[in-house]
């Protein structure tokens, strides 16, 4: 099966939805902590999809 390199704008995506989710656990922190974790989670989630594909794309070169 032929592998296939991840399009650069959908890992800086993941980069920026990353941000995003980091900055609403800043937000949510002291508020609701239930929302904090989840935010948190999708946080992580997205990094190791960014950092992932990054990785990714440098074995393929």
């Amino acid at each position: 099966m032929k592998k296939i390199k991840i399009h650069p704008l959908i890992i800086v995506g993941l980069f920026i939805s990353s941000t995003a989710n980091g900055l609403a656990v800043y937000r949510h922190y002291h508020d609701d902590r239930q929302t904090t974790v989840v935010f948190a989670v999708l946080c992580l989630l997205t990094l190791g999809m960014a950092v992932f594909g990054l990785i990714r794309n440098q074995k393929m070169n």
